[in-house]
């Protein structure tokens, strides 16, 4: 039985920093395999401009969060997914991808992602998405210097790219 879900995104509080930081340690030590340090950007959050930390809600449940900020790798004036985190219980749903899309909506624009190396199955994830909502009209590199180890993608969405809902 499919049971529609209620996907979206909310602003977090700087009163909520400290879930949003157990959730960056949980997300951390899946990405890394090992037991994470402090998440050095959180307070970063709440304290400096261009910088939006969101949490995905499922009928009003955290799953997940995407922290959007404005430090690209190689687009200037670019909005970033700098983490996108979804709980595992709640993968494989297509809140993922909904989330993600919710977020490049709020922000219309220039857009930069970017997947470390070796992460096949989150590169694909990502170019699913960015290829729906651009139709294929985004440029991929692979970079491997100081900056950035993986894959980069960048984009421009704007009102046109909007979903039909």
């Amino acid at each position: 039985m499919f049971i529609l879900m209620k996907v979206e995104l909310t602003s977090i509080s700087s009163k909520d920093k400290n879930v949003l930081g157990e959730m960056l340690r949980e997300y951390q030590r899946e990405l890394l395999g090992k037991e994470p340090g402090e998440y050095k950007y959180l307070d970063s959050y709440w304290n400096e401009p261009n910088r939006f930390p969101f949490f995905i809600l499922v009928d009003d449940e955290i799953v997940g969060f995407v922290l959007i900020n404005s430090h690209s790798v190689i687009s200037v004036n670019a909005k970033s997914i700098a983490e996108f985190y979804i709980k595992k219980e709640f993968r494989k749903k297509g809140i993922g991808n909904e989330a993600a899309k919710q977020a490049f909506e709020l922000f219309p624009g220039r857009w930069e992602t970017r997947q470390l190396k070796g992460k096949a199955i989150v590169h694909s994830f990502w170019l699913e998405i960015i290829s729906e909502l651009t139709h294929n009209q985004f440029q991929e590199i692979i970079m491997n210097n100081k900056k950035w180890k993986g894959w980069v993608q960048t984009f421009n969405l704007t009102g046109n790219n909007k979903r039909k809902k």
